[in-house]
């Protein structure tokens, strides 16, 4: 059957429209197909990028706006090795080449793209990051970058600080200021003074904003001032460059607070005006400052300049940074709410430097309870952050502003505050002139009671200095607990209190009383106080190992004053400027059926040290012990130390005899009492050596008691053994002359010791005040052990284990 030719014909047409309509929808689906992707790969790289950027940086870049913003580097330093270095010195340096290493390696890259486009920027190393003033374009091109972390804000934050309460003191209307604060007495810090620690030797940063230098209970203790002139190098730093209408304008050269707040807080931690203000926890540290705040007003970047600084502080205008002038402690009363902007870890880098370098950072809390989880801000939610809750000044009660924990706004739970202390009605230094105080409440009162307790802690024990877990551990272990379930469990620690309220006499001074059942004797006692001087107590040996003389001698006036601790004699040795080793050891002691054997004395020294590094001296004293009745003697190591211990390491290279040993060197400023655990019997020495230059004015050391615990029940007849033969004799003579001396002669037989070569004669001429002849022949009283056991090593005697917290 044939087909139409006509119809045909259409139908082929029809079939290549049908053809060429499908491949064209295919066609067009398939461009549309892989349009799509690239555009959804294309938005989800976008999102990627937008994740690195914070929502405050989005926000104030919109509509073309300029702001400014971290680059925070992926690359961040490294810095657990510190953990195992040994002094400050070390730590400081090494945090200090690490983030300036890390941040010039890896920045520099980005730096050159910046410069490139002329782009505002300022580098910063304590946090591996730059500061940019941009666009959001240039904020997500940094984004995209690998080597790029995250882009944060640097957004203006309102510290709401306390303002002064009724009853501010003014210059017109003075009233009388109790003889010590109310606070200060809770915390028992007059007694941990009355031990001779008031905080010499340690410095104090405040970070706030300013302070006002030439105040009356300031001055004294600000670091810059030698009583003479001001230096504000390497003492003060202003990280307010752009402020307006500010009373302390931008950059000041010299301390400047421009609202009080500051001022306030540093008083707190060190001040004293010597006529009856004392307000502060540790009178006898130093401080320095950084203004963070523009009248209360910080940003990110203030914030991280300042611990930039005092990580390694350096001069007005800028200049090589020298962390051997960073300060010990910072107290920070501020906070970078996360609600304006601050992204929660935008300055944990930085707090957690400070502390790898020794630094401790004591943070407030806030202000914003009393509700839980209100420790909310940096820097109080860290963990390396030593934060402190507010009471009611005089009470057990937490301040109902006090911020609780647990902190939620990073996801870490964490308990804090770490501790408690007064923070109502706190009565400090002000700057609205050298003579104001006010009243003022806040865990920004509280916080440099913390700060000033630290200073003490380090001061007394000084084995804990730079050690930040241990002094928390420690401070912690000594608060007298409150317990608390408002915000979690009881504790201890708990949400509200932390560990407690600070007792920092329990942490600076142990307790030395003997366990129930038992009771405290005294195996060897003396205070030098039964002798004429120069004559030294009977059965005490002075002698020089090396150097000219003098010798030890019993002295009742001179340098470094007061003479003595109970007047009118302590046991003293000059520091000369010639190498020297001088030594003064005791007769025997014996705590015949005791345990917990305990010496305790007092000093007071001034030997050479450098200025620049408090942790290095170069002339010093150490303590030594025998066993085997004088022959040899052992150093006493830092870790026997309960308080009081030694406070630098001698310089290894000038020429001491104890070089690279850890010491007493120097300025004490006054006695202090050291505790250190020893054996139950034995000959304890003194010893001061000196280097091949400089000199001081020496040490005095008085009270010296070995205190044992002894169980009740039927005494024991103690053995008499025969007496000993004295290893030396000193026969002295004093001639009266408008400078009387004294002239002793000692003779000793040559034998090794565990820490010198042979002793020597040594014949030497002393100053001394009798205006009388005297002839003194001291021999040996002490009871001896007929065959003493000599021990390779000194270790502490075991104490027993306290029960735990409940």
């Amino acid at each position: 059957m044939a087909r139409h030719p006509k119809r045909a014909s259409e139908s082929s047409r029809l079939r290549i429209v049908f053809c060429l309509v499908l491949f064209i929808a295919v066609t067009i689906a398939v461009v549309g197909a892989i349009g799509a992707s690239r555009a959804t790969g294309q938005h989800v790289e976008d999102n990627v990028f937008h994740l690195k950027i914070a929502p405050w940086v989005i926000e104030h870049t919109a509509n073309g706006q300029k702001a400014e913003f971290f680059v925070v580097l992926a690359d961040q330093a490294d810095l657990r090795p510190a953990a195992t270095l040994a002094t400050r010195a070390e730590k400081g340096r090494f945090v200090y080449d690490a983030l300036r290493t890390k941040s010039q390696e890896t920045q520099r890259p980005i730096l050159r793209w910046l410069r490139e486009r002329a782009i505002e920027h300022r580098s910063f190393y304590i946090v591996n990051a730059i500061l940019v003033k941009a666009s959001r374009e240039i904020a997500e091109a940094l984004a995209a970058r690998p080597d790029v972390a995250r882009v944060e804000g640097n957004p203006r934050i309102r510290n709401a600080l306390p303002q002064p309460e009724p009853g501010v003191q003014s210059p017109s209307q003075p009233q009388t200021p109790e003889t010590i604060e109310p606070g200060i007495a809770y915390t028992h810090a007059p007694d941990v003074w009355a031990l001779g620690f008031r905080g010499q030797g340690i410095t104090v940063a405040g970070a706030d904003t300013g302070q006002r230098w030439t105040h009356n209970a300031l001055k004294p203790h600000y670091r810059g001032w030698d009583g003479v002139t001001a230096d504000h190098n390497y003492n003060w730093h202003d990280s307010i460059h752009n402020s307006t209408g500010n009373p302390c304008g931008n950059d000041s050269p010299f301390p400047c607070d421009d609202n009080g707040h500051g001022t306030h807080t540093i008083g707190t931690a060190v001040g004293d005006d010597g006529m009856g203000n004392q307000i502060g926890m540790a009178p006898g540290a130093r401080w320095v400052g950084c203004r963070n705040m523009d009248q209360g007003n910080g940003t990110p970047a203030r914030y991280i300049e300042c611990m930039e600084w005092f990580l390694a502080p350096y001069p007005i205008g800028g200049g090589q940074g020298d962390p051997l002038r960073a300060p010990d402690i910072t107290s920070n009363s501020w906070v970078c709410p996360p609600s304006e902007g601050c992204s929660a870890n935008t300055l944990q880098a930085a707090v957690e430097a400070q502390a790898a370098a020794g630094i401790m950072m004591v943070a407030g809390a806030g202000n914003d309870g009393p509700n839980c989880s209100t420790v909310m801000y940096p820097p109080a939610i860290y963990a390396a952050s030593y934060t402190v809750g507010a009471l009611n000044t005089g009470t057990d009660n937490i301040a109902s502003f006090s911020s609780r924990g647990p902190v939620t706004v990073d996801g870490s739970n964490r308990i804090k505050p770490d501790i408690s202390a007064p923070g109502t009605g706190t009565r400090s230094s002000y700057n609205t002139s050298d003579s104001a105080y006010v009243s003022l409440s806040g865990t920004s009162m509280a916080t440099p009671h913390i700060a000033g307790a630290m200073a003490l802690l380090w001061c007394a024990r000084p084995n804990f200095r730079h050690d930040i877990s241990g002094s928390g551990t420690t401070m912690n272990n000594a608060a007298h607990f409150i317990s608390s379930t408002q915000c979690g469990t009881a504790g201890p620690p708990n949400n509200v209190y932390g560990w407690g309220r600070v007792d920092i006499l329990a942490a600076a001074a142990p307790s030395s009383t003997c366990p129930p059942g038992t009771s405290r004797e005294i195996a060897l006692g003396q205070n030098f106080d039964g002798v004429t001087p120069p004559a030294l107590p009977a059965g005490w040996v002075a002698t020089n190992a090396q150097g000219p003389p003098p010798l030890w001698v019993t002295s009742n006036s001179g340098l470094p004053t007061p003479p003595a601790y109970s007047p009118p004699n302590a046991a003293y040795v000059d520091d000369p400027n010639v190498a020297s080793d001088k030594r003064l050891a005791s007769p025997m002691y014996f705590s015949f059926e005791g345990f917990m054997d305990q010496l305790t004395f007092r000093h007071n020294f001034n030997l050479e040290a450098s200025d620049t590094d408090p942790n290095l001296g170069f002339d010093g004293g150490i303590l030594e012990i025998s066993f085997d009745g004088g022959q040899t003697f052992q150093y006493v190591p830092p870790e026997s130390f309960v308080t009081g211990g030694y406070n630098r390491t001698i310089s290894p290279d000038r020429g001491s005899p104890i070089a690279g040993l850890r010491a007493w060197s120097g300025n004490s400023e006054g006695f202090i009492t050291t505790v250190v655990n020893v054996p139950t019997d034995g000959n304890l020495r003194w010893r001061m050596a000196s280097d091949t230059s400089g000199s001081s004015e020496g040490w005095r050391v008085d009270d010296a008691t070995v205190y044992f615990c002894h169980f009740f029940g039927t005494p024991t007849a103690t053995p008499t053994p025969p007496p000993p033969t004295p290893t030396a004799t000193a026969t002295v003579t004093v001639s009266p002359s408008p400078t009387p001396t004294a002239t002793a002669t000692t003779t000793a037989t040559i034998t090794p010791t565990a820490t010198a070569t042979a002793i020597s004669t040594a014949t030497s001429t002393a100053t001394a005040t009798p205006s009388a002849t005297v002839t003194a022949t001291p021999t040996a009283t002490a009871t001896v052990r007929p065959t003493p056991t000599s021990r390779p090593n000194l270790t502490p005697r075991p104490r027993p284990t306290p029960p735990p917290r409940p």
